[in-house]
């Protein structure tokens, strides 16, 4: 949520359950998403799912946001004080004594801060400035691509002309 700060990839929820399970993050993504069921009587996954068993996805990643948003919301003082304990979140002091929207956006802010989720997909997804520079050079700079500035551009390096790009951003009306 944009509006109060939060934000989350199945990687930080993998994380958060990997030492539970005692399994490796990066299979245990694969697991809480698309067709994959997780019974908690059996303690047991499949893919085809079946009485008992819930799609990992809901179980693992909306169920407790929606546990969060519930017990705020709805005032349950109690349910929230052992969620923000369960959850670990540590919050301030002025935010203890907040209570509805204010409250969640402080603990959804705390617990899945937004600006932690972008820089993981930005080092996750994005290529490196070195890998990005080689086709991205062209189109920054206008002038010959053989010149030591463009070639300091085009290898990332620190040793040649300064440069600055600047760009102005335009309101318009096309969609």
């Amino acid at each position: 949520s944009g509006l109060h700060g939060w934000a989350f990839t199945l990687k930080q929820f993998a994380e958060m359950y990997a030492t539970k399970f005692q399994i490796e993050p990066a299979k245990l993504m694969k697991r809480l998403w698309g067709s994959h069921f997780y019974s908690p009587s059996e303690r047991k996954w499949n893919e085809t799912g079946g009485e008992g068993y819930v799609r990992g996805f809901c179980q693992f990643v909306l169920d407790p946001i929606y546990k969060v948003f519930d017990a705020i919301m709805n005032f349950k003082d109690e349910e929230v004080k052992k969620l923000i304990t369960k959850l670990g979140i540590k919050l301030d002091v002025e935010d203890k004594d907040k209570v509805g929207k204010p409250l969640l956006k402080a603990v959804m802010s705390k617990w899945l801060p937004a600006g932690d989720t972008l820089l993981q997909m930005i080092t996750i997804h994005l290529p490196s400035p070195k890998t990005a520079q080689q086709y991205r050079m062209e189109l920054l700079y206008e002038g010959p691509h053989d010149d030591p500035c463009a070639l300091g551009i085009k290898n990332c390096d620190p040793e040649a002309p300064l440069m600055v790009y600047v760009s102005k951003m335009v309101p318009t009306t096309d969609k």
